[in-house]
């Protein structure tokens, strides 16, 4: 099968990208991918200032997500937890016109809750720690069961390795598993596993996951 994946991004890292197309070809084994990559740095930058996305850059967002619909994507994988909101309530009027959109962190979190019932939540960025425990809440209540969040900001941590994610996990007390908010820091998934000898989860691979189960 051929598949046409339109990957948002805000920010563009080099290796959130080589990781992200990393875990769909693997998910996609024996498929031929298009990856039609759309980034707004600016985007990030307003979530950053203004601690959510403003109105005038989730406008931009709903852009680039018209602009994989009009080039012809088959789904959409959103890959910025930080604008996960503006995400959640396009997905309905995409799925409507038949471009469902994955929100690289969904799945994530689903397996967090259905897993474990106190759960930490570790960023490098304030302003993707609101959306991800939100979204965390969110899976719970779908679930129909109880959770405890605990979270630590690795502030000004952003691409410095796992000792700063370590760090901040040490902050979590008795958390039974640690979600990493971004998928940049998905690099340091195993580090911090054991370090803090506990699962930890990173977006990547169940955005990948989410995107396969959903066109397949």
């Amino acid at each position: 099968m051929e598949y046409k994946i339109a990957i948002v991004y805000t920010g563009m890292p080099v290796k959130l990208v080589s990781m992200i197309e990393s875990a769909l070809t693997k998910q996609f084994e024996g498929d031929k991918l298009t990856f039609l990559s759309l980034s707004d740095p600016s985007i990030i930058a307003d979530a950053v200032k203004n601690g959510s996305p403003s109105k005038e850059a989730s406008k931009r967002l709903y852009l680039m997500y018209a602009q994989a619909v009009a080039a012809g994507a088959d789904v959409i994988l959103n890959a910025c937890s930080s604008v996960g909101d503006i995400a959640g309530a396009a997905q309905e009027g995409l799925r409507k016109i038949g471009v469902p959109l994955v929100r690289v962190d969904e799945m994530m979190a689903n397996e967090a809750v259905k897993n474990y019932r106190k759960i930490g939540v570790i960023a490098t960025l304030s302003s993707t720690l609101e959306p991800t425990m939100r979204l965390i809440r969110d899976c719970a209540s779908k679930q129909n069961k109880e959770i405890e969040i605990v979270s630590a900001l690795a502030d000004n941590a952003f691409g410095g390795g796992a000792e700063p994610l370590i760090e901040a996990a040490k902050k979590l007390g008795d958390a039974e598993c640690i979600v990493l908010a971004q998928g940049s820091m998905a690099d340091s998934e195993q580090a911090v596993s054991e370090a803090m000898e506990r699962k930890v989860y990173s977006s990547p691979y169940w955005g990948a996951k989410g995107v396969f189960e959903v066109v397949k």
